[in-house]
């Protein structure tokens, strides 16, 4: 067998490599630990040209002092839902190294209710979030012009 030979058959593995890298220093990422701060700092990411337009899942990822380490949009759907994917959640999560999320969508229908969807899809994410030692802090649902805690107002 030849060297050329022994190459073909040598299996190529891929190499993963994860990279989370902020150019900000923590002292100035905003502490987030009410749901009036949650809104201000996703409102601020938020496109507001599309806000009532579609839905979109966005995640915030704090570290154990509260400070928002960043931000990840999850999914963009159409106007009256978007797709989740729990594990992409904790992808991300577990990548800058978050202690606890907060979990955000929008309704573009103006509508700050929770469906029934949204209680499940939340109490799914907190559950896998207790396994892996990640807090849900909340689910806010926003609006063009208002917002509601899913947690504040005892939905989970």
């Amino acid at each position: 067998m030849t060297t050329n030979q022994q190459i073909e058959k040598s299996p190529t593995l891929a190499e993963v490599k994860l990279k989370y890298n902020s150019e900000q220093s923590i002292n100035y990422c905003p502490t987030v630990t009410s749901p009036d701060e949650a809104e201000k700092v996703l409102r601020q990411i938020w496109d507001e040209d599309t806000i009532q337009l579609k839905e979109e899942f966005v995640v915030l990822l704090l570290n154990n002092a509260k400070k928002c380490l960043g931000w990840s949009k999850i999914s963009s759907g159409g106007a009256t839902a978007t797709i989740v994917d729990p594990p992409t959640i904790f992808q991300v999560a577990l990548l800058a190294n978050a202690t606890s999320i907060i979990l955000a969508h929008n309704h573009p229908s103006g509508n700050t209710s929770p469906s029934k969807s949204d209680k499940n899809l939340t109490n799914r994410i907190k559950e896998s979030g207790k396994m892996l030692g990640i807090e849900v802090e909340d689910h806010i649902i926003l609006t063009g012009e208002d917002y509601v805690s899913m947690k504040a107002h005892g939905v989970f």
